[in-house]
């Protein structure tokens, strides 16, 4: 039986200077290369491993082990293992909109609308997942980000990130 994903919100950057959360990454689960402009993030491993790549490097995370990405940082993470990663993520600072997509991603997975790899599989929830995570694409991916935020805002005006907040973020 799959292990369900799950995220807890702990400070909100709606009451506190970081957002801080404690999540789990599902076996496969991953990210391609990105980086982001508003925040950095820590990631401090609790249980299970972690693959994390950042700038020219790739770390094999442990419990206890803590990786600290800057803004602009270009990075990525894979759970490798056959089991889930358990972890905080601290974003400085804080930002409600990444912290509604990490709802969202997760409600999407409960529903079954993710694939393997933890990715929105409706291209309108792709593309508001993210822009609310403020994620900046690399490499030949870098040509799709005008268009995914095109469709991101258009979304935004027809009233799906409304939708999704409403029904994956109400306990935030």
């Amino acid at each position: 039986m799959k292990t369900q994903g799950y995220i807890k919100l702990i400070t909100s950057a709606a009451t506190n200077k970081d957002s801080l959360m404690e999540l789990n990454i599902l076996p496969g689960e991953k990210t391609p290369w990105h980086y982001h402009t508003l925040f950095s993030e820590t990631f401090e491993i609790l249980s299970g491993t972690l693959e994390v790549g950042k700038g020219k490097e790739i770390y094999q995370l442990k419990p206890g082990d803590i990786v600290n990405i800057m803004p602009n940082e270009k990075h990525y993470y894979h759970n490798v293992s056959k089991k889930e990663c358990v972890l905080t993520a601290t974003l400085n600072p804080g930002d409600k909109n990444f912290e509604n997509s990490l709802f969202i991603l997760k409600g999407l997975a409960k529903d079954g609308l993710v694939s393997a790899a933890g990715i929105p599989e409706n291209f309108s929830d792709l593309v508001l997942f993210i822009y609310l995570n403020n994620s900046r694409m690399v490499g030949f991916q870098k040509i799709a980000e005008p268009i995914f935020n095109f469709f991101a805002k258009s979304a935004i005006k027809k009233g799906h990130l409304n939708e999704l907040i409403e029904k994956y973020c109400k306990m935030i």
